[in-house]
């Protein structure tokens, strides 16, 4: 820590007095440092006694329950998931999803490039995870997929026979006086939404946390060592990320923020942990329909803590390869790329992508952004890039002139082969720059 002092009960409420006067739609305030509760506010049409729908911080409570079944010895993170559902997945012919694992399907690298029960919402949400054609290999890319979080529930019911909650109570909740009355919604099919269902107090979140907070920093045994995984960084997020927050990393269905990690859900429903602070922070509220909200909210928390805590750098640093020449034989895709080269040192490098019609090369920089011509397109780039983590590279491709946007390219590094993913964010041109291309070196 970078000081001695920890946030009063004054602080807090300063804090909370922020956040009612932002505008926004706050429901609920709570801040405990050490296990001592330092506020407890609701603001209208909310009160203590109204459960909260706190959406995908489901998804970290059936993360816990994963933790569970690994200390009971009922799962390995390395299995499989295809293994647990042979009324799913016996007829699965792809290797992608037959190798798919339980640590990847936390770690939000699964081989769906969405929600799968989305395409389809007559048919059964946990099957879909099994039966919509996977988009490229499983854990090379973290794209956020619920229905990762809905299938894991799913297994939870089927190798304990509770759900997640009814799990947990036995493991931990009960002895946490979680309330009885919080329960998860179930989807069409009566599986429980294990990505968005939860709904809860907002005390009962605090709980959660404290029991968490301690847990990582103490705790000892199976799902401890399981849980200080989950609270980690274990991929990066730096292209999917809307808030700062957000690009700073994701663990087990746990995600990083400055100085921190949270358990965090649509909305701006938030469980905010600072250990260095020894501190847990509860926020509710409904921001779904207010651009940038979700941000706002965690810079105001930010602000109020910002004396307190330690200078950390605005996105996680890592470093790749230092050099770095391979060309890549790409599978057949829409884009009709069929080959990629890949040229870098520690300064500068080339991505180049070619197909029978067109070739395209990006030139980039790690110190400042390199400037180019789009061939192809005859379009003014700019591109600095970043390593997202020791084997992933990150080109945000700024286009600059008459059509202004981006298009964003992370590359995933194996021994042998390359996975890329690829976004454009413009409303007429570059349509190939999207999706997902998979190859294997020359």
């Amino acid at each position: 820590m970078h000081n001695n002092k920890i946030p009063s009960k004054e602080h807090m409420e300063q804090l909370w007095l922020k956040l009612k006067e932002s505008g926004l739609p706050i429901h609920s305030f709570l801040a405990e440092q050490g296990g001592t509760l330092l506020t407890e506010n609701y603001q209208a049409p909310y009160t203590k006694r109204d459960l909260h729908r706190m959406f995908s911080i489901t998804k970290s409570f059936c993360a816990l329950a994963v933790g569970y079944l690994l200390e009971d010895g009922l799962i390995s993170l390395s299995d499989p998931i295809t293994g647990y559902f042979p009324e799913y997945s016996d007829t699965v012919q792809s290797p992608w999803l037959m190798n798919m694992t339980i640590q990847q399907m936390l770690m939000m690298q699964t081989c769906h490039s969405s929600t799968t029960y989305k395409i389809d919402r007559q048919k059964n949400w946990v099957e879909s995870f099994f039966t919509v054609p996977p988009t490229h290999k499983s854990g090379e890319t973290f794209l956020y997929d619920t229905s990762s979080a809905h299938t894991l529930a799913a297994l939870v019911k089927k190798l304990t026979g509770n759900g997640v909650l009814d799990y947990l109570r036995e493991k931990c909740l009960d002895k946490l006086d979680f309330s009885k009355d919080a329960y998860i919604i179930k989807d069409p099919f009566g599986s429980e939404m294990g990505g968005s269902g939860l709904m809860a107090y907002s005390l009962d979140l605090l709980k959660i946390g404290r029991f968490c907070m301690n847990t990582v920093k103490h705790g000892t045994g199976v799902f401890a060592d399981y849980l200080r995984d989950a609270v980690s960084f274990q991929v990066p997020t730096i292209h999917f990320g809307q808030t700062l927050d957000e690009k700073q990393g994701y663990g087990y269905q746990i995600w990083q923020i400055r100085n921190g990690f949270a358990m965090y859900g649509m909305g701006s429903q938030y469980v905010l942990f600072y250990p260095e602070l020894d501190m847990v922070l509860v926020i509710t509220a409904d921001t779904q329909n207010i651009r940038g909200g979700q941000q706002k909210i965690l810079d105001l928390v930010r602000d109020g803590l910002k004396e307190f805590l330690s200078p950390v750098p605005g996105l996680p640093v890592f470093s790749g390869p230092s050099h770095l020449n391979a060309v890549y034989r790409l599978l057949p895709g829409r884009q009709r790329f069929t080959r990629l080269a890949l040229s870098l040192d520690s300064k500068e490098g080339s991505l180049t992508l070619s197909g029978p019609d067109k070739t395209y090369t990006f030139s980039f920089s790690f110190t400042e952004p390199a400037v180019s011509i789009l061939n192809g397109y005859k379009q003014r780039i700019a591109v600095k890039a970043l390593w997202a983590d020791s084997r992933t590279l990150y080109l945000p491709v700024s286009v600059v002139g008459e059509y202004v946007g981006s298009i964003h390219i992370l590359l995933t590094l194996s021994e042998n082969g390359i996975t890329v993913w690829m976004k454009k964010i413009e409303e007429t041109l570059f349509h190939e720059f999207s999706g997902f291309l998979t190859g294997f070196k020359e």
